[in-house]
């Protein structure tokens, strides 16, 4: 693959992981479009990682401070209850994943994805919720898990169902945020390390390519995690809900 495309869909990736956006939308609009023969499940799954290594070098202190105070026995501890959220996707991942491949990666449900999930957004972002990111427990998790697969349809955004999920349970924006990032951790995990076991390690690009993928796709993660907070403790969601409204559009006039 040329170093071009490795670029491009590295950036892709990078940039709309943790935005909520869609990151799948992009990157099929983009082979789509661009009539990108040379697009590849290898880099797509190797950008993931990289967007992995960058949500987990972003958080390290709270993630330290996680694990310190991680019990096995504690159903509420907050390790549990992301791994109690990352359960539902993966298993109906798993038995839904030739039906997204073949059936729902269309325009079309890109279009109403944007526009039907922009509009909840729009309606959750104005919920003043009190909870923070440390009284998450097992029965919001198990919500907040199944609002997350919502994010198997291209369009959705996994980060924006789950910050809908999170403001509907009563988390404070910034809290929904951080829920947000922090289920990434294990969800994109276990989707690198599925997809691997499906390939059967087996890629069709070289190792130095690989680590272009994961060294672009981490880079623009970075910015993008450090930026979007910002972003969005001073002026909400709002400016991302417009920008899929006109995404949407666009894609439907032409």
């Amino acid at each position: 693959m040329d170093i071009l495309n490795i670029f491009f869909l590295s950036l892709i990736q990078g940039f709309t992981e943790f935005l909520p956006i869609s990151s799948s939308a992009h990157l099929i609009l983009f082979a789509e479009f661009f009539n990108n023969p040379n697009q590849d499940i290898t880099v797509d799954i190797f950008s993931h990682f990289g967007t992995l290594i960058a949500v987990i070098w972003y958080f390290r202190d709270e993630l330290l401070r996680i694990l310190k105070s991680y019990k096995f026995n504690e159903i509420n501890n907050i390790g549990n209850c992301l791994m109690i959220s990352t359960v539902p996707i993966l298993f109906i991942g798993f038995f839904s994943r030739d039906l997204i491949e073949v059936s729902l990666r269309t325009q079309d449900v890109i279009i109403f994805s944007m526009i039907f999930f922009g509009i909840l957004l729009l309606i959750f972002e104005n919920f003043k919720g009190k909870k923070t990111l440390y009284e998450l427990n097992w029965k919001d998790s198990i919500v907040i898990g199944f609002f997350q697969v919502l994010a198997l349809i291209p369009g959705a955004s996994r980060t924006a169902v789950v910050i809908i999920g999170a403001l509907y349970l009563g988390y404070q924006i910034k809290d929904a945020l951080r829920v947000s990032f922090l289920l990434a951790i294990p969800t994109l995990a276990m989707i690198f390390l599925g997809e691997n076991f499906y390939l059967g390690f087996k890629y069709n690009i070289n190792f130095s390519e690989l680590l272009l993928v994961i060294f672009f796709s981490f880079l623009t993660a970075i910015f993008t995690i450090h930026f979007f907070l910002k972003l969005v403790n001073r002026i909400g969601l709002i400016p991302f809900v417009i920008y899929r409204f006109i995404l949407a559009g666009v894609l439907f006039f032409i």
